[in-house]
């Protein structure tokens, strides 16, 4: 302190100081707070744009599209006490999975990838997603087993109980879910108002209850849309475009307009011209008076940067929901090392999300407990069952769609190549493709069965060598 006067910061963090070009921002408030404040506006704006956007619904599009696809692939992994795989038993598991896949929830019509489909879409589009395990009777042909999809708007915000609950979920002191408060229909639902009585939440434990949802921060109980920063950003382009849109229409339509300048006099009345101007007819030259002059116009519109212009609004778009750009705009005019770094950059994030997916809901709902259903029914093989290491009955391989090749023919020689170096397995190789290695050595052994053999050649003798010996 110099002098006794003031002390001098020769350092300092600058942005915790306001000043004329750096106002404080507002004070932030814990996540459940925030949440419960804004999330139903964010999930009601994200709901609305998913219908009426064609942004998000290409965003949605994609996203489903690389994370599931036609659906994910379950590949059992049991092994023996040695650690050696039990193919029987792991075929017997993954055939019981097929057909019960074929209608996983309660109503039966819908299988396991539209579920896992529909799962994925409403966790982006309202940030959380829930299910639960149904327990029904069982049938030669159902096991005992199905899941209730639940929206996030049948869990409220706003329900606390005398129990503790907190926007709808009940936890312990560390935190951990003990029950959910689930509507049995939507309080808002149109069809229910004059039929059925006010509703109220029903105690759900959370041993039957999956919750997916997307977490933003440490003290988040619910989750938040994947668009909550890009929410205005994607409406705010949907209007420009519309605005284009009109303004080209208006142009289009409009051909010539009449200029009056100051030297304008009207001398004759409207009836003396003979009728209405037609602008599309020639003669309206010979009906100019004097000050009067015609202007042709040529349609300026949309604007020759509004491309440019949308195409930069989407790459942000793009990047802050996971996106690649060209997935969503399909401009694919790059030079083939923009696309695929593009495309690796995107995949890391698809993969991401998808191992989150499969560690929330996927895993657990749709094989875990449909397996311990399926033992306790005895549908598999109870001798495989006894040589079985009790540590891996659970141990699958789940995997999502394979990463699309921009040159297929690079992607199968790296492959090849880390196979031949011992890098990686053949059928984890087959994997990386998007195939099912047991389905393809299946395949291969029939197309060896029915192979035709090459045909026997015999040698005949040359009648001409057996006219000369005679």
């Amino acid at each position: 302190m110099p002098d006794g006067g003031s002390p001098k910061f020769k350092a300092r963090y600058e942005a915790g100081f306001p000043s004329d070009f750096n106002s404080s921002p507002p004070v932030a408030n814990s996540g459940d707070a925030e949440i419960y404040a804004a999330g139903q506006r964010l999930r009601d704006w994200a709901r609305y744009l998913s219908k009426n956007s064609s942004i998000i619904k290409a965003t949605l599009d994609a996203r489903v599209a690389k994370g599931i696809g036609a659906g994910l692939r379950y590949e059992p992994m049991v092994v023996d006490r040695k650690g050696n795989l039990l193919p029987k038993l792991n075929e017997a598991i993954r055939d019981f999975h097929d057909e019960w896949s074929q209608a996983v929830d309660v109503t039966g019509e819908l299988s396991r990838a539209e579920v896992e489909r529909l799962m994925w879409r409403d966790w982006d589009t309202a940030g959380e997603a829930f299910s639960r395990a149904v327990y029904r009777g069982r049938t030669p042909r159902r096991v005992g087993y199905q899941l209730q999809l639940i929206r996030s708007e049948l869990v409220p915000y706003g329900w606390i109980s005398n129990a503790g609950a907190r926007m709808g979920i009940e936890r312990d002191d560390w935190g951990s879910p003990v029950r959910y408060w689930v509507y049995p229909y939507a309080p808002n639902a149109y069809t229910w108002q004059y039929t059925m009585p006010a509703a109220q939440p029903q105690a759900v434990s959370a041993d039957f209850v999956t919750h997916l949802r997307r977490q933003e921060e440490l003290d988040q109980t619910r989750g938040v849309t994947l668009f909550h920063a890009v929410i205005f950003r994607a409406s705010d382009i949907a209007e420009y475009q519309q605005s284009h849109r009109r303004a080209a229409r208006a142009s289009a339509n409009l051909f010539a307009s009449i200029n009056r300048d100051h030297d304008y006099a009207p001398t004759d009345s409207p009836d003396n011209r003979g009728g209405d101007l037609n602008l599309l007819d020639l003669q309206i030259l010979d009906y100019l008076k004097a000050g009067e002059s015609v202007n042709f116009h040529s349609p300026s519109h949309p604007n020759q940067n509004a491309v440019d212009f949308v195409n930069q609004e989407l790459r942000q778009f793009a990047s802050a929901c996971r996106v690649a750009f060209s997935w969503i705009a399909y401009v694919f005019d790059r030079a083939y090392a923009a696309q695929r770094t593009e495309l690796i950059h995107a995949w890391e994030l698809i993969l991401e999300d998808s191992a989150h997916f499969i560690r929330d809901f996927a895993k657990p709902a749709l094989y875990d407990e449909a397996l311990r259903i399926a033992m306790l029914e005895g549908r598999l093989p109870a001798r495989e069952l006894r040589r079985a290491d009790p540590r891996t009955l659970y141990d699958c391989r789940i995997d999502g769609p394979a990463m699309p090749s921009i040159d297929p023919v690079k992607d199968r020689q790296s492959a090849a190549y880390d196979q031949e170096q011992g890098w990686d397995s053949r059928w984890a190789i087959i994997r990386r493709f998007g195939r099912d290695p047991v389905q393809v050595d299946i395949e291969r052994e029939q197309d060896e069965f029915q192979a035709p053999s090459a045909p026997e050649v015999i040698d005949e003798p040359d009648p001409e060598d057996e006219s000369s010996d005679e």
